[in-house]
């Protein structure tokens, strides 16, 4: 389900263009956030599976590396589950600057997150249909809501953009 943001403020004073700037701060906040591994509760993610796992070479969103090749050579096995999937197939470094779970495998579902609405009345943040997978993820790890420190800095914002505006 998408992020919608409904405010209520002047319309002689708040434009399309506002919220659309604010859409775009908040956007940026979401995916900070979520590299961070903080979900919109404030919580770290749940780490990845670490249960064996098999992954087919075939339409993965990201090429399989390391873990150990089957003998049909369709699928490659790994032992310590997503997580070694993730971390091997990735070769990130630790010094990547991003949690380990950061919701980023092959970067599709964060770069489709995007503004889906912006209004003088609000905006919508949401998934476009090249990720909408993206939604069964956010079941499990609930990256698109908003947190008590990104609805701080929301309203912030808009407070500053009011009063410069009524000046």
């Amino acid at each position: 389900m998408p992020t919608k943001v409904n405010l209520n403020l002047p319309s002689s004073l708040w434009t399309a263009k506002d919220s659309a700037r604010l859409a775009s701060d908040t956007l940026a906040s979401i995916k900070l956030r979520t590299a961070k591994g903080i979900d919109a509760n404030g919580d770290s993610f749940a780490g990845y599976s670490e249960e064996p796992i098999y992954i087919s070479k075939q339409g993965a969103r990201l090429a399989p590396k390391g873990g150990s090749p089957t003998p049909s050579g369709k699928t490659v096995f790994y032992e310590g589950g997503y997580k070694q999937y993730k971390h091997d197939s990735r070769k990130r470094s630790k010094l990547a600057g991003t949690a380990e779970v950061d919701l980023v495998l092959s970067g599709n579902m964060m770069n489709n997150l995007v503004i889906k609405k912006a209004t003088a009345e609000g905006f919508t943040i949401g998934l476009t249909k090249n990720a909408q997978y993206g939604y069964a993820v956010n079941q499990d790890r609930e990256f698109l809501g908003l947190s008590s420190s990104d609805i701080d800095i929301i309203v912030k914002s808009v407070k500053l953009e009011l009063d410069k505006k009524s000046k």
